[in-house]
């Protein structure tokens, strides 16, 4: 293109011209091969959009917390155990009572022990809420778990509490879907 420095500038500029009218050739589909590749690429994205609005994704939340006292629930046959979490109020909310819940708790000895239960209650814990001014849009939530078999001794420990929040479309995950 610059190749012949003793060449006028509008003779430069026609030929850039020149090239450029030549590149729309290298958008046209002309064999089968290019065909195949662009109808694979629609039936993909098809594919995507009817996952976007008709698949499902499930939604969990992971908590960290302390084990605050265990109790004993009414009925003989469940064990309850009481968490003090740190969690967004909005994230709270989502949180309901019945829901199904896994609680992972490490022993003295180094070992994961993995609880199922569900979310008997959860309640705000303004008490504590008051210590974390640092970390506004956070609170301390009381939550206890109805669980199937117990634990002794575990006040004080760390613990992971996953609860499961159901399934959702990718489109209402998105906000796509309201």
């Amino acid at each position: 293109m610059f190749s012949n420095p003793f060449d006028s500038f509008h003779n430069t500029v026609a030929e850039a011209k020149e090239e450029r009218e030549h590149l729309d050739r290298l958008l046209t589909i002309s064999t089968p091969r290019e065909r195949l590749l662009v109808a694979a690429i629609a039936v993909l994205l098809v594919i995507l959009a009817v996952w976007l609005f008709f698949g499902s994704v499930t939604r969990s939340l992971a908590l960290g917390g302390v084990l605050d006292e265990p109790g004993e629930s009414p009925s003989d046959q469940q064990r309850s155990l009481q968490a003090l979490v740190v969690v967004e109020p909005h994230m709270a909310a989502q949180i309901e009572t019945g829901t199904a819940a896994v609680l992972e708790l490490v022993t003295s000895d180094l070992q994961v022990v993995t609880l199922e239960g569900e979310i008997a209650t959860i309640a705000l814990e303004p008490s504590y809420s008051e210590l974390l001014e640092s970390a506004k849009p956070m609170s301390v939530y009381r939550i206890e778990l109805a669980l199937d078999e117990g634990i002794d001794g575990a006040s004080g420990a760390m613990v992971r509490i996953v609860v499961d929040l159901g399934r959702q479309s990718p489109a209402e995950l998105l906000g796509l879907g309201r």
